[in-house]
Formats: C-alpha cells, structure tokens, sequence
C-alpha cells in the first residue's frame, strides 16, 4: 500500500511540471557513441528528429557497429517519439518512450572455424533483418540549441538485441 501511495505522489510532483516545449516543425540532428548488447560491440552512430505534431517527432537513425570477430553491423531504424517535458523556469529535461521499426544488416567476413577438429573456412556474407523497436530516452538541455541524450531500445528480431546510445544533438 506504502508503495503505491508513494508512487501516486512521485506522478502527481512529475505531472505538475511537464509543459508542451516540443512544438510541430522543430529539427535536430545528434551525433551518438554506443552499445549493443548481442554481439557485444561499440556504435557510432547518427539520428535525425523532425517534430510532425506537439510532442510526437519522428527520428531516423543509422548506426554503425564496429567489428568484432569478424562481424561488421549496419542498423537503419525509423523511430517515433512521444515527448514528456520536465521544465522549471526554462530549466529542466525531456524524457520520450519510442517504437518503430528497424533493418538489422550484419556482414560476416571470411574466417576459419574449428568444427569437430576439422578447420573449415567460411566464405563472407551478410544477412538483413527486420526489427520492431521499443525504447525510451532522455534530454538534457545544454543551451538553447544543443543538449545531450541517452537512449536504449530493445529490437525484436530473429536475434534480439538492446542498443544503448550516449549523444550530443543539435537542435534547429
């Protein structure tokens, strides 16, 4: 009971401070550093936002996964936001839960396996597959035109994966 009381408090204090900031046509595009949690390898990433309604954007992205055991990636995603602003006189952040869909694009390059005792050589490929994500994020204002954002999203696909990013945005 004591929990659910104080978690009624905690939604009433963060409800009577969020105000509508997010307003149709804004832009920005974020550079971001990151995480991904199947193959256990770094991100570089990049991700554009466009306001379409009052706190709904959508945000394209395209990350790309360094190699590891010979295992290059390549996502490409279309997200969407829906923008909860926490604001105290100008001063505050923003936290958005995202869904959308994704194509995961991994390249295997030419590597020898041990099977059995016996060394086999497997030529390169890659494969492609398509992903539903959920997620969320969170904003922290820097100045009037930029800010830092951290954002995780589990893509469901044939082989599930959390990709956690780290990023500086620009807003215009």
């Amino acid at each position: 009971m004591m929990k659910k009381l104080f978690l009624l408090i905690t939604i009433f204090v963060f409800a009577t401070g969020v105000s509508v900031q997010t307003f149709k046509g804004e832009g920005s595009i974020l550079g971001n550093l990151g995480y991904q949690t199947k193959y256990e390898r770094s991100a570089l990433g990049a991700q554009g936002r466009y306001v379409i309604a009052n706190n709904l954007r959508i945000a394209p992205d395209l990350n790309l996964f360094f190699p590891k055991d010979k295992v290059t990636g390549l996502d490409v995603d279309i997200n969407f936001h829906y923008v909860f602003n926490f604001s105290k006189d100008g001063q505050g952040f923003s936290v958005y839960p995202l869904a959308g869909i994704g194509m995961q694009n991994n390249f295997y390059g030419k590597r020898t396996i041990t099977v059995d005792g016996e060394s086999i050589e497997q030529k390169s490929n890659s494969t492609s597959k398509f992903a539903f994500n959920l997620g969320g994020g969170i904003s922290l204002p820097l100045s009037a035109h930029s800010f830092l954002n951290a954002e995780a999203k589990f893509m469901f696909a044939d082989e599930d994966n959390v990709v956690i990013m780290l990023g500086y945005g620009y807003k215009f």
